[in-house]
């Protein structure tokens, strides 16, 4: 077989709670010219059903978690597996069908040739029928990261997208909820990225776990975690270190 990327140790980091309905047609859909050292992680986040049973019958690797912590825990326990096997790129994509495999390479290419650390799909390159609501969050988040960080992301809450060894290595994530958005506080304002354009799949099982009013109010804490009292910190301690200079000055000029 000839490789797209071959030798490139590539993850595939697949989330996945409650999918025994798309988790294995998902797998299936994966293009196997990829790499000859491509591993794909499925994290079944305590699924209640047959995801995990489904996941284990192909060759891939399945980690666990005892019980739901949510999508964006799961997502760190893959990256953390592909950051101690020292991974050349990272993938992250739904278990849920709607992100088309097919796409893959696009999202490893420009990371490979381009100088880009980051790479994230964007929905609305094609025309994509989404929710009214969730269509609303996806643009006041556009909006708030060129306000606040002047950097442009059509699709912010678009989860498929792809990190550079680079990345892994230099940043940790906290979040087990709002993951993809941390992400994008700590890398789009000091990495190069690009968006790829992506076509999305119905969902044609089971439902999406994300409450929008739970979701916009974890991403408004996280903005204030990783924005707001850094720079608040930093002016606190610029105040308090130039009062200390003076005080220092006025002292020493007075003796």
């Amino acid at each position: 077989m000839k490789y797209l990327f071959p030798s490139l140790k590539i993850g595939l980091v697949i989330p996945a709670y409650n999918e025994e309905l798309n988790i294995g047609k998902t797998i299936e859909q994966i293009p196997r010219n990829i790499s000859d050292k491509l591993d794909v992680v499925v994290i079944d986040d305590g699924s209640m059903d047959k995801t995990s049973d489904i996941a284990s019958k192909y060759n891939i690797t399945l980690l666990k978690h005892p019980k739901n912590r949510g999508n964006g825990a799961a997502t760190k326990t893959g990256l953390n597996y592909c950051r101690e096997r020292n991974f050349d790129i990272i993938v992250i994509l739904d278990a849920d069908g709607q992100h088309d495999p097919k796409y893959i390479s696009n999202f490893i290419t420009p990371i490979l040739g381009d100088s880009i650390d980051f790479t994230i799909g964007n929905r609305f390159k094609y025309y994509y029928d989404m929710e009214p609501k969730r269509k609303l969050c996806s643009k006041l988040m556009t909006a708030f990261y060129f306000i606040f960080l002047r950097r442009k992301v059509a699709d912010p809450t678009n989860g498929y997208r792809a990190l550079s060894s680079k990345l892994l290595k230099e940043l940790e994530f906290e979040s087990e909820y709002s993951l993809t958005q941390e992400m994008l506080y700590k890398i789009i304002p000091y990495y190069k990225y690009k968006e790829i354009p992506v076509k999305v799949n119905p969902r044609n099982h089971g439902q999406s776990f994300i409450k929008i009013k739970n979701y916009l109010l974890k991403i408004l804490l996280l903005f204030l975690k990783f924005y707001i009292f850094p720079k608040v910190r930093k002016i606190t301690h610029k105040i308090l270190s130039d009062e200390f200079r003076t005080r220092v000055k006025s002292y020493y000029l007075k003796t």
